[in-house]
């Protein structure tokens, strides 16, 4: 906290004297000016008049390695400064926080447009199961089916067995009473 005050301060007190010293020689460019208008015959044109020089476009020097900028704009009688300073401790953060939104926006990109796919991969894969699980319930079923048509064939033979006997019996027996009744 101490060391970013520190700067500050020193930032504005180059800032000042930048300023002075742009001022001084703006006004030592204006002495040398009328000097020379004078010493070329006193006015120009009969105006008495100094001559300006035509505004032009101020050069803006690229940000420095340390960060800070100063900018002197002149509108008409009112010159407004304007700095542009960052502390060198918050450029490392300014470009991690650049490496985590573009990382950011990759991963969004990424679940947008490669969700849906893995969605689709993901539904497949479940359908298989399900069709796996699908054909060894079928298969196990077809083996209960069979089981049990096998066990009804046996039951019916047995019963045919069973009425076959009882169609025996009932002959034997009447075929008993058939000669005791005829004696009779």
């Amino acid at each position: 906290m101490m060391s970013m005050q520190n700067s500050r301060d020193a930032v504005r007190a180059e800032i000042r004297q930048q300023v002075q010293s742009a001022v001084q020689a703006a006004q030592d460019a204006a002495a040398q000016a009328g000097q020379a208008v004078q010493g070329a015959g006193g006015t120009q044109g009969g105006l008495g008049k100094a001559p300006t020089a035509p505004q032009a476009p101020v050069a803006i020097q690229p940000i420095p390695v340390g960060g800070g900028r100063l900018i002197i704009d002149k509108r008409g009688s009112e010159t407004i400064i304007t700095t542009a300073a960052m502390p060198p401790e918050l450029l490392p953060l300014a470009k991690m926080a650049q490496d985590t939104a573009l990382g950011f926006m990759a991963i969004l990109a990424a679940i947008f447009i490669l969700g849906p796919f893995a969605r689709v991969l993901a539904r497949r894969m479940d359908r298989r199961t399900e069709i796996k699980a699908a054909s060894a319930n079928s298969q196990m079923l077809q083996g209960q089916l069979l089981q049990l048509q096998q066990s009804v064939d046996a039951m019916s033979i047995e019963m045919e067995r069973i009425s076959e006997s009882q169609r025996f019996q009932s002959k034997l027996l009447n075929e008993s009473r058939s000669p005791a009744s005829g004696s009779r």
